[in-house]
């Protein structure tokens, strides 16, 4: 046999054999992402309605107790920003009450996916936050004939917020916590009355592993983050909101919002911008500005704001305060908290809701374009 052809042969077949294991061992190093299994847990609340307006107090009678369901698992890692938050887990959660106020308020219930962000992790043992945005149901929202003293909920349907600070404690596939939080309902102004309902409460829960849980290797993510240092926006959105009176009609309202935003870390950011609002409703509390053009009911404002990122998506919370409005709005200062996701290089959605110290005043559905 020809010993040249030979030898080539062994040198392209061990080039072959060091790309393979080349390859495998950045697979290996790369594939930190590990399904993980779902755990199945229950949780019991007890707690009072916040009364957060003077007139919410027709509604606290005493304290509430309620039960909740939910089945949550840890990301599997798969993706940059799942390393930045070590024990972060996802979940789906129902959840039941009947508040002490039963004539008034009737049954509630709400369903909602939510996020657990570990401020300190440990295979253990965890303290973080829940954060979780669904749907409610209330079962007796006001009517002007039959339930005139709810004056806290126009709808039956609503949006849910929660966010619950929790101790965690593992013991093999079993889990137990404790928590205290605020689960918020509030239709966002589209219907009258809307102070919206806050239970404050404290939790107790347990939960079970359906599997063992998968561990992933520690690899040290030296990938640059997603996100530059400095990203500029401009987001366009609007609704329909209700003000004044019950059923005294729904009008649209714009928002036009400029921001800077600075990532200082690779999970969170700060912001500053500038605010445009266009808000139809003012005509109601305000019969002079019946006459004006449309155009006399712009508000101008500014906002910083702190945002977590997840990769492409963030949550955020900012308070803001009116540089001019042609008429006194409810409260000089506003918040906005909302969540926002990238598309592609320049493009975003915008999903946020405007409030005025724990009262809704507004949603806002929008898309934005960004630079850096």
């Amino acid at each position: 046999m020809d010993m040249n052809a030979m030898r080539g042969r062994i040198v392209r077949g061990s080039r072959a054999e060091r790309s393979a294991v080349v390859m495998a061992f950045v697979g290996l190093m790369t594939m930190t992402g590990v399904a993980q299994p779902w755990a199945i847990g229950a949780r019991g609340h007890f707690g009072f309605l916040w009364p957060h307006r003077p007139s919410s107090w027709i509604l606290v009678e005493g304290h509430s107790s309620a039960a909740e369901l939910f089945m949550e698992r840890r990301f599997s890692g798969n993706k940059a920003w799942h390393r930045d938050f070590p024990g972060a887990s996802y979940g789906f959660g129902a959840w039941y009450t009947k508040l002490s106020d039963t004539e008034h308020t009737g049954r509630v219930c709400r369903v909602m996916p939510f996020l657990h962000i570990p401020f300190v992790y440990h295979e253990e043992q965890d303290l973080g936050v829940r954060l979780g945005w669904g749907v409610g149901y209330v079962e007796e929202p006001y009517h002007r004939q039959r339930n005139t003293k709810q004056i806290a909920i126009g709808s039956h349907l609503n949006t849910a917020i929660q966010m619950m600070v929790a101790y965690r404690r593992r013991f093999g596939s079993a889990e137990c916590s404790v928590g205290v939080g605020i689960d918020h309902l509030s239709n966002g102004s589209f219907a009258l009355p809307n102070l919206g309902l806050n239970l404050l409460s404290a939790n107790l829960g347990l939960a079970y592993a359906l599997a063992a849980p998968k561990r992933s290797a520690a690899v040290v993510d030296t990938a640059a983050p997603v996100r530059p240092r400095r990203e500029q926006s401009l987001v366009a959105a609007g609704f329909w909101s209700e003000t004044g009176r019950p059923e005294s009609g729904r009008h649209s309202v714009f928002s036009a919002i400029g921001q800077v935003q600075w990532r200082t870390t690779r999970t969170g950011a700060l912001s500053a911008g500038v605010d445009l609002f266009n808000k139809g409703a003012l005509r109601t509390d305000h019969p002079a500005l019946v006459a004006r053009p449309r155009s006399a009911l712009t508000q101008v404002g500014v906002h910083a704001g702190y945002a977590l990122l997840f990769g492409p998506s963030e949550v955020f919370i900012q308070m803001g305060a009116y540089v001019h409005t042609p008429v006194r709005d409810h409260a000089a200062l506003f918040h906005r908290l909302g969540c926002r996701h990238r598309i592609g290089r320049h493009w975003m959605v915008h999903l946020a809701l405007k409030s005025h110290f724990a009262v809704a005043d507004h949603w806002e559905f929008g898309l934005g374009y960004r630079w850096s």
